[in-house]
């Protein structure tokens, strides 16, 4: 069945006939016509709209006469996409939630002026909305171009939703719909595999998307969400039913479906009518993010489904609970949320304050906020103020006094600090230690508490008074699983005795806290969690990736162990038994140990070549050391410097063409981990690794200076988080070369008494002045070295691998872990290499936690190395049951070119697909462990195999072949044997355009090259006639699948059949004469001031020689567009229309009378249009 056809069976349809089970108005497309981009509404639907939904607050009659309705269509359709789409979405999403400010409305209204809504937001009145859903949707581009859109959702008339649907049968049908939505939308993504390739891609319609608050992308068994802004990685799947009712959706299913997919739920759920008017209005919010050059861009977020589920379970039960009063001791109106960390916890907390505050009943709310982190206070006030709330922070008792008193619609940060043994203080009042900590020390008291059970006493409960006693205040604990939770909690009732309560953790709670942390929050023991969202839904989702731990502290862990062994001995080498007994009596500790210049040395060393061959190579990822202390800290410092200098020694007498042919699999080591090396030494130099720890008792010795300023920290974790830079050749001498700025910090003094474990390498106490920043500016951070800083709530993409050599347990160890877990493009696995031996002893470590909580929290990476020999078997498994191919059909690539022929049914070749990924995704996370090196060969037949299938079918976007789902480690090893020219000069192009087509066919064997031209001719039909000509479309597809049901095996008549077949299909339809000459950026200009301009009665054209403009105006994008400081920005885009509105006018086209207005917006679309095609354009600027 053709794709095209699947895609409108098996998604299309299905998804429109529930969205009219559910209350929407189908209106096919055809019965619509085509919409103008100009004013891409229905009319007059929106027409009836405004009159039915803005009454007279006196008597709730309509007062918008037809120039007021015209008037606020104008308004709406007004707002320019000359600075790109995502900033005309955000003006017009202003319009849509906050209304038009309507000058002179009619007499009927009685006023100056009024607010013009267009939708009707209240829930109490979403039936005064009309919902219509139109399928085949034709839209008219300002170039003339008509694009089709398979499903659009409106609102009173106004595009709220765009759903692109695919066939599954494609290799990657979201991914494809995303990126045609992207170019609908006026914003193709720079890595759209298909942009280049000669295939038409959707024209764009950036107006239309103004409006469009919701993206989805869809196909048969799933659909993801995302917005205008949204990159394929940051669409999501929607997993959850409620709040609704499961048997409700399945109910409304088309045709008895049954069982719910996660397709059905997310229309079922987010695009229900009044859902869908709860989720624009609440839950899409504006952020402010950095880019990769270190700018910021403001993008849309639209919530997940687990906080959008957590949010309204929390609303229902502020709704539903009861308050504490005479009959009801406790508040019931509350309970715990446990999502895992790096879910997106604050985004939640913005939410359910956003939702809160837009409801009738819940409006009035004090929130306050409770939490222990500055850092953490710090992200989750910016992300509040997305809710539009007035947000303060208290940091003394008096002012969290006070403000509690004053009550009132905002939110409050009680900012607090742990003391002693479950108490607290807020920030200010608390004294700061530093967190100067013997952590070995600590650990082991904790590890014996825990094993005595001893009943603790409380310390008193803080002399807190009482300051509000209203019941519409709403307490937010942040990390509710610490220890101080009870204490809080009898604090907080006290002064807010009838406050309800939530607590968040990302952690599991404690055995032993369990119920008492429920009782606290859910008002009695026996209650559950108000909403979980585990580690292992949460790696489902894509949310976080997954984390794999592995020890380094046994024998065959760390790499040279013997010569750590050495280590050790030459600590105690010239000292007699006695004096060895002497030292270890005197200094018993691991943290003494820790500590050792030497051991840390060694440690720094091994450190660094698993980052280079593990980390580096799979995305330019980043690394986090905790040490034992902040002297520890400081050394890991030099050490990782000193490792890194002699690594680049090392480099500079190394020659990669001596090892060149030999497998990397093959080589031993050492000579591995330089060949693996030698391609980033412009970088290794210039790479710097920053402790960053918080002042403690030294700091009166004046000790550190460089690493605990608080100014210069921010700053290091600011380019922490910046990528690294993409440098230029350099010369073999320059690259020997590290960077140095130009100061020498002092070092880490030694301990007081001479500790032999450390007696190498250390200066003595000084009191150095504040010196130069001793990190090179122009270094990028690529470790951060911490003891405790930075091991809760802060959030790092960029981190992929976390070096621990400290002791840690609990809570802290489960939030520290989770520092690598968040997902960033190429991440597809978080390390936590253990030095200390936690790990060793991992159920101790977490005693007080259900082993049930832990186990989808972290594994071993043993886990992933033991699945990798059944990962590959599977792989043989299926091809040798589904295809009858072997591993010796691959010997070659002729073999491998006739292996693919066995892959004509598209569900054998999507069941290869997936468990191929499933292999390739495991080796990627164990590389370059030698098990992972044992399978590189297993990769290499199998990507060649995959690349000829997809090369042949035509399945993947733009019907290429790409390594981009391959991860970077496993590309590098296995490129080489894809990409090479033997391999590429026997495939045929993609498109039937290309003249290598004919050569590359007629050098097949009659099998091959029929199944190359049926193959190809279907994608041509498919991708480029059926939107071009859909008559020849039908026409040409009918005879196509006659050859084949006529002629099945024979190849040699199929080939005589296809001739003339490829002819007609390479035909295209006459030009017009008009045109003649100009080239297709040229012609496409010409139409849009043919349409634009001349037809404009609000232009002057009478002296405008077209063909002349057209080319001016495209030689003058060219040229603005070339520069290197062009980025596609919004003020680029504003730039770019600057100057064609000056070269129009060159070109004779002037205001008809005295506005300027129509001549901008000409401007701007014209500038829209060639930023759309920015690459086309750049490529005619190379004469290309």
């Amino acid at each position: 069945m053709a794709v095209l056809q699947v895609e409108r069976d098996e998604v299309e349809r299905p998804t429109v006939a529930q969205l009219e089970a559910m209350g929407w108005k189908h209106v096919p497309g055809k019965d619509v016509g085509t919409l103008d981009a100009g004013v891409p509404f229905l009319t007059d639907q929106l027409s009836r709209a405004l009159r039915r939904i803005n009454l007279r607050a006196d008597d709730g009659r309509a007062w918008m006469d037809a120039d007021d309705v015209k008037r606020s269509i104008a308004a709406l359709a007004a707002v320019s996409v000359g600075e790109g789409v995502d900033r005309a979405n955000l003006a017009a999403t202003d319009l849509l939630l906050n209304g038009h400010l309507l000058a002179g409305p009619s007499a009927a209204h009685g006023g100056p002026s009024a607010v013009v809504q267009y939708i009707e937001w209240h829930e109490e009145h979403v039936s005064r909305n009309e919902f219509t859903v139109v399928d085949q949707l034709r839209v008219r581009s300002r170039s003339g171009e008509v694009s089709v859109l398979d499903i659009v959702l409106f609102v009173n008339g106004i595009p709220l939703v765009a759903v692109e649907c695919k066939s599954p049968d494609l290799a990657d049908p979201i991914r494809s719909a995303v990126l045609d939505l992207r170019h609908y939308a006026g914003s193709p993504l720079p890595d759209d595999e298909r942009d280049g390739g000669g295939l038409p891609l959707p024209a764009g319609v950036p107006e239309l998307f103004r409006t469009v608050q919701l993206l989805v992308a869809a196909t048969a068994g799933t659909a993801y969400l995302g917005t205008v802004t949204s990159t394929p990685e940051h669409f999501h799947p929607w997993r959850s039913v409620e709040p609704e009712d499961p048997a409700t959706l399945t109910a409304e299913l088309p045709g008895g479906a049954g069982r719910l997919n996660e397709r059905h739920k997310l229309v079922g759920v987010v695009l229900r009518p009044e859902a869908l008017l709860r989720v624009v209005r609440h839950y899409v919010i504006p952020m402010t993010v950095p880019t990769e050059s270190g700018g910021a861009r403001t993008v849309k977020a639209v919530a997940r489904h687990q906080q959008y589920r957590a949010a309204e379970k929390a609303v229902r039960k502020l709704l539903t609970g009861r308050a504490r009063g005479s009959s009801v001791l406790e508040d019931e109106r509350g309970g715990v949320i446990w999502h895992t960390q790096g879910s997106g916890k604050s985004l939640t907390m913005t939410f359910l304050v956003r939702r809160m505050h837009h409801h009738h009943r819940l409006n009035n709310f004090m929130v306050v906020v409770v939490t222990d982190r500055t850092q953490l206070q710090e992200q989750l006030a910016g992300t509040l103020r997305l809710s539009e709330v007035e947000v303060e922070t208290a940091e003394t008792a008096d002012q969290m006094a006070g403000l509690l008193r004053d009550g009132g619609r905002r939110v409050v940060f009680a900012m607090i600090q742990k003391y002693g043994a479950g108490g607290f203080a807020f920030a200010a009042e608390a004294e700061d230690d530093g967190d100067d900590r013997d952590l070995p020390a600590e650990y082991d008291e904790a590890e014996q508490a825990r094993r005595e059970r001893r009943a603790a006493k409380l310390p008193p409960v803080p002399n807190f008074p009482e300051c509000n006693t209203s019941p519409d205040i709403l307490v937010l604990v942040d990390e509710a699983h610490r220890s101080h939770t009870s204490l809080l909690h009898a604090a907080l009732r006290k002064a807010i005795p009838n406050a309800a309560k939530i607590g968040f953790t990302g952690t599991p709670i404690v055995t032993g806290k369990a119920g008492d942390t429920r009782r606290i929050f859910s008002g009695g023991p026996d209650r559950g969690f108000l909403d979980e969202y585990r580690m292992a839904d949460a790696e489902r989702d894509g949310v976080v990736v997954r984390i794999r731990y592995e020890g380094r502290t046994g024998e065959g862990t760390v790499h040279d162990q013997r010569g750590l062994d050495r280590r050790f001995e030459d600590l105690v080498r010239d000292r007699t038994d006695e004096e060895r007994r002497r030292l270890l009596h005197r200094w018993p500790t691991e943290r003494d140990v820790a500590e050792s210049t030497r051991m840390i040395r060694a440690k720094a060393e091994d450190m660094l070549e698993h980052w280079v061959t593990t980390v580096l190579p799979g995305g330019g990822f980043k690394a986090q050391v905790a040490a034992v202390s902040r002297k520890a800290a400081v050394e890991y410092h030099h050490a990782l410097r000193a490792a890194r200098d002699a690594l680049l020694e090392d480099l500079a007498a190394f020659r990669p063409e001596a090892v060149a042919g030999t497998p990397v699999e093959a080589m031993d080591r050492r000579t591995r981990y330089l060949f693996q090396a030698h391609p980033f030494r412009s970088l290794l130099r210039r790479i710097d690794f920053v402790p960053v720890v918080s002042p403690g008792q030294e700091r009166k010795r004046r000790e550190w200076l460089n690493w605990t300023d608080p100014v210069r920290q921010a700053a290091y974790i600011e380019r922490f988080h910046q990528a690294f830079p993409v440098l230029p050749p350099e010369a073999d001498w320059v690259l020997a070369t590290p960077f140095r700025a130009p100061v020498n910090e002092p070092r880490a003094p030694a301990g007081a008494g001479g500790n032999p474990w450390s007696r190498e390498g250390t200066d003595q106490p000084g009191k150095p002045e504040a010196e130069p920043d001793p990190v090179h500016p122009e270094s990028p951070i690529a470790f951060l070295i911490v003891k405790s800083m930075l091991l809760t709530g802060f959030d790092a993409p960029r981190e992929q691998v976390l070096y621990l050599d400290r002791p840690i347990r609990d809570a802290e160890l489960l939030q520290a872990v989770a520092r690598v877990n968040r997902p960033m493009p190429g991440k597809e696995i978080g390390y936590v290499v253990d030095y200390y031996g936690v790990f060793e002893h991992l159920s101790g470590a977490l005693a007080d936690y259900r082993a049930a909580d832990v186990d989808d929290t972290m594994l071993s990476m043993s886990v992933e190395l033991d699945a990798l020999g059944p990962a590959a078997e599977e792989v043989r498994r299926y091809l040798r049951e589904h295809t009858g191919v072997v591993d010796a059909d691959l010997v070659d690539f002729a073999a491998v070119r006739s292996a693919a022929l066995a892959f004509e049914d598209e569900t054998v070749r999507r069941g290869f697909d997936r468990v191929l990924h499933g292999f390739l995704a495991t080796l990627e996370r164990v590389l370059p462990h030698e098990r992972g090196l044992d399978y590189v060969g297993e990769a290499r037949r199998w990507g060649l195999l995959q690349k000829r299938i997809r090369t042949l079918h035509r399945d993947a976007p733009g019907g290429t072949f790409t390594m981009r789902l391959y991860g970077r480690k496993v590309r590098s090893l296995i490129a080489e044997h894809l990409e090479g020219p033997e391999i590429d000069q026997v495939i045929a192009p993609v498109s039937l355009a290309s003249p290598l087509f004919d050569e590359r066919v007629r050098a097949m064997p009659a099998r091959e090259a029929a199944a190359e031209m049926g193959h190809a001719l279907r994608f041509h039909l498919e991708e480029r006639v059926k939107r071009e000509d859909p008559e020849k479309y039908t026409r040409l597809s009918q005879r196509l699948e006659e050859i084949l049901r006529e002629m099945p095996g024979r190849f040699e008549e199929q080939l005589q059949a296809f001739g003339p077949l490829l002819e007609q299909a390479r035909r295209q339809t006459e030009e017009d004469p008009r045109l003649a000459g100009l080239t297709p950026l040229e012609q496409v200009v010409y139409r849009m001031l043919d349409k634009d301009a001349v037809e404009n009665p609000d232009l002057d054209t009478s002296r405008v020689n077209l063909r002349e403009l057209a080319e001016a105006v495209c030689e003058t994008a060219t040229r603005t567009m070339s520069k290197t400081s062009y980025q596609g920005q919004g003020q680029d885009i504003g730039l770019l229309a600057d100057r064609i509105e000056t070269e129009l006018t060159r070109g004779k086209v002037f205001p008809a009378g005295t506005d300027w207005g129509p001549l901008r917006v000409l401007a701007e679309g014209l500038a829209a249009h060639a930023n759309h095609n920015r690459k086309s354009f750049l490529a005619r600027g190379r004469g290309q």
